[in-house]
């Protein structure tokens, strides 16, 4: 299960895509290898419910490079890659030594991890993004995403170790044969 630019492509169209501009942070990455990278360096603009790259804060926009200290601990690199849509504090983070996707609440100063690297995240968002596109709703919406949930844990079992992280919340909602899907 690993998506193509083609597939990100057919899913948001060139105009629902951007780059990580690499070339930015050479001084600012570890080691990490193109692995860690989603196709191109392509994510999306925007997934309804999710994600977007379109952040309503005054001092951070996307690709916005941010150094974190936390008490007792090493300073952190991080690289933002967008926020939770309505929740410009809620912002996903490119860790730039690990590579994993962290989503940092700046209200709070917590982190979490959300994916083991910026692929899988783009990953997760691109399969969202198709089960949201195609919504049946009811009983077999929940089908679809339990399915999904699935085949996501096994993908990147880290996303989902707390339950009450950012995908698990998000799939206890899309399991839920109640609620609606809004945009």
């Amino acid at each position: 299960m690993s998506v193509s630019y083609a597939e990100l492509q057919s899913l948001w169209g060139d105009r629902n895509l951007i780059h990580f501009p690499l070339d930015r942070f050479d001084g600012v990455l570890g080691p990490l290898g193109p692995e860690v990278f989603p196709p191109d360096g392509a994510q999306p603009v925007d997934v309804p419910i999710l994600f977007t790259a379109l952040i309503d804060h005054p001092q951070i926009a996307v690709f916005t490079h941010l150094e974190l200290e936390f008490e007792g601990e090493k300073p952190g690199s991080l690289i933002v890659l967008g926020s939770a849509p309505g929740n410009a504090v809620m912002l996903f983070c490119l860790d730039a030594i690990s590579g994993e996707v962290l989503l940092l609440d700046l209200d709070t100063a917590a982190i979490e991890v959300c994916n083991g690297t910026y692929a899988t995240f783009v990953e997760f968002l691109f399969r969202l993004g198709q089960l949201i596109a195609t919504d049946p709703g009811g009983r077999e919406r929940a089908e679809r995403a339990r399915e999904l949930h699935d085949r996501l844990r096994a993908l990147d079992p880290a996303a989902f170790e707390d339950p009450e992280s950012w995908w698990s919340a998000a799939f206890l909602r899309l399991e839920s044969t109640g609620s609606q899907l809004e945009s």
